[in-house]
């Protein structure tokens, strides 16, 4: 099993500019470059998402074209956190409309998924066969969000087979919203994996991907020092 991003990069936060993170872009990133980070992703949630839970509109999204890293040498990319919309496997991948090049696919309770999670295994499989090429990888694939009805050994299959990493989330630990048995069979069998933060605050940036990584050293999936 390959740790995609083993060192002082984080693919998997939210700002308040575009969803519900508690800081800004700015404060994200100058503290960013505060704790060591070389490289992240600002990846706020897609515009289902924002609607289904009335999230005001605080900034432009055309605006992120503009905007430039005056604090530190951290570089940084902006994502969307999309979200699988039903067994059809269609997703949300804009933020008012505008669609990034890094895209992670997620599922949530519903809203912003329109059927009952007993059909999520068959909206994860499809959306994977029809957006493979787009996406980067799967954001917390094992969250309690839709209880046992994930079949996470056929989803993590499926991304092998795509070369899709699949994402140990840091936030879902630190908060008890993992599945832990589906986490292990994930595990077992992935071929890739991203270790990211899913921060909404600095405190969870600075700290709950370590959480993540002494998980993984404490079960043995990995050996030695990370970070």
């Amino acid at each position: 099993m390959e740790i995609v991003n083993p060192g002082n990069e984080d693919y998997h936060m939210h700002s308040i500019n575009y969803s519900d993170g508690l800081n800004t872009i700015d404060e994200i990133v100058k503290f960013a470059g505060e704790i060591g980070l070389k490289k992240i992703a600002i990846t706020d949630h897609n515009q289902a998402y924002l609607d289904a839970r009335t999230f005001p509109r605080k900034s432009y999204r055309g605006i992120i074209k503009r905007w430039q890293n005056v604090f530190n040498n951290v570089k940084v990319e902006f994502g969307v956190e999309a979200d699988i919309l039903n067994s059809k496997g269609d997703v949300c991948m804009d933020i008012q409309g505008e669609i990034p090049e890094l895209i992670i696919l997620s599922t949530h309770q519903s809203p912003p998924y329109q059927e009952d999670s007993k059909t999520i295994t068959e909206g994860y499989l499809n959306a994977i066969e029809r957006f493979h090429d787009k996406i980067n990888f799967l954001g917390h694939p094992c969250s309690v969000y839709h209880g046992e009805n994930v079949d996470i050994i056929a989803v993590t299959e499926l991304c092998n087979k795509y070369e899709i990493p699949l994402e140990v989330n840091g936030a879902n630990l630190a908060t008890n919203r993992t599945n832990l048995n589906k986490l292990k069979q994930m595990l077992s069998i992935a071929d890739q994996i991203y270790v990211n933060s899913d921060a909404h605050t600095l405190n969870e940036l600075k700290t709950v991907r370590r959480k993540a990584f002494q998980y993984l050293r404490e079960n043995g999936y990995i050996k030695g020092k990370y970070l």
